[in-house]
C-alpha cells in the first residue's frame, strides 16, 4: 500500500530532524564524538529510525556535508562574473557572501573539519573541492573581467580568488557571531580592496 501524503511529510520532517541533529553533534563533537544514540536523542527519534534513512554513520556524514552544499552553492555562485560593470558586482557579490558565512556557521566549521581530515574523508572531500575549484574559478573569471575593463589593477586572478576563499572561511571561523550583523558588513566592505580596485 502507497505511502499517503501526511506520512511522506512526516518521514521528510523526521529526516530533517535527524540531519540537523546530526549537523550540530559533527559540528561540535566531531565524527568519533558522534554516535547514532547521540544523533537520535538530539533529534527526538527512536535509534532504528535513523536507520530507516541512513545506511550507517558514514552516509550520515556524507549526507550533512554533501547536502547543504547545494544551498551554498546557490547562494555563492549566483554572481555573474562577465558582468559589465565588474566592481559593483563584486560589491554585491562579496555583501552576498559575507552574508552567507555569517548565516552557515555549523555548517562550516564542519566543512573546516572535513578540509583539515581531508584524507580521512576522502569521498565527502572530494565533492567540496570540486564546489571550490569553480568558485574559485568563477571569483577568478571576475577579476581577470574587472582588470580587462581598468577597474581592478593588474594581479593573479588566482590569487586573489584563493585568498579571498580563504578569507572567507577564515573570518568565519574567528567569529563567534553567528548572526549577520554590520561588522560581516564591514568585513565586506574591507575585503574589497583584496580586488584591488583603481579607484575607491
Amino acid at each position: 500500500m502507497p505511502l499517503s501524503e501526511k506520512q511522506i511529510q512526516n518521514m521528510e520532517l523526521r529526516k530533517k530532524k535527524i540531519l540537523e541533529a546530526a549537523m550540530g553533534l559533527f559540528a561540535t563533537e566531531g565524527y568519533e564524538g558522534t554516535t547514532i544514540k547521540k544523533v537520535s536523542v538530539a533529534a527526538n527519534v527512536s535509534f532504528g529510525s535513523v536507520f530507516t534513512y541512513f545506511k550507517d554513520k558514514e552516509a550520515l556524514f556524507y549526507t550533512v556535508v554533501v547536502e547543504p552544499l547545494a544551498e551554498l552553492k546557490e547562494r555563492v555562485l549566483f554572481f555573474d562574473e562577465t558582468s559589465a560593470d565588474p566592481l559593483l558586482e563584486t560589491k554585491q557579490m562579496l555583501r552576498e557572501h559575507f552574508r552567507a558565512f555569517a548565516e552557515m556557521n555549523r555548517y562550516l566549521q564542519l566543512v573546516v573539519q572535513v578540509v583539515g581530515q581531508h584524507e580521512r574523508y576522502a569521498d565527502v572531500f572530494k565533492e567540496l573541492d570540486e564546489f571550490h575549484d569553480v568558485f574559485r574559478g568563477k571569483v577568478g573569471q571576475l577579476v581577470q573581467n574587472g582588470q580587462q575593463i581598468g577597474v581592478f589593477k593588474k594581479q593573479n586572478p588566482l590569487i586573489v580568488a584563493t585568498l579571498y576563499t580563504s578569507l572567507l572561511i577564515g573570518v568565519r571561523l574567528n567569529s563567534t557571531d553567528n548572526r549577520y550583523s554590520d561588522v560581516w558588513e564591514q568585513y565586506a566592505v574591507t575585503a574589497l580592496n583584496l580586488f584591488a580596485p583603481t579607484e575607491e
